[in-house]
């Protein structure tokens, strides 16, 4: 795979990730503030929200766009294992072991926000849960 190619993924992941600490930030705060029965707080908080949530899709759009792009479908192929989580291989770069690495740990931030999220809704809709 081009060091390009590898380099430009990275760059969103990377975008990514920062974007998933905020949101998780924003998360965390808002939790807080259902806990002190603050509903300005409450609501501020969610529409804070809206933002790295919008840019997470923008982000997401671009990485889509370059696959798409590429003009290897093998490359392309590569790229799209490697963005769903699968490993660098053996004979793997040390960028694209960055990038396998920036994956698992977005993921693994996506899943502390999803799980903070359920709650949270759980406890602000009750029965109405987005969730169940």
């Amino acid at each position: 795979m081009e060091e390009k190619t590898v380099m430009d993924a990275l760059v969103q992941m990377k975008r990514t990730g920062n974007l998933l600490n905020e949101l998780l930030d924003l998360t965390r705060q808002l939790g807080e503030s259902i806990d002190r029965n603050d509903q300005v707080s409450t609501q501020m908080l969610i529409a804070m929200r809206e933002e790295p949530l919008g840019k997470l899709q923008a982000a997401d759009k671009a990485l889509r766009e370059q696959m798409e792009a590429l003009d290897d479908r093998e490359e392309a192929g590569q790229l799209a294992a490697i963005l769903n989580g699968g490993g660098a291989g053996d004979d793997a770069g040390r960028t694209v072991e960055m990038l396998c690495d920036q994956v698992a740990l977005n993921r693994r931030r996506l899943k502390q926000v999803t799980d903070l999220d359920r709650v949270l809704n759980q406890r602000i809709a009750r029965g109405k849960s987005a969730y169940q």
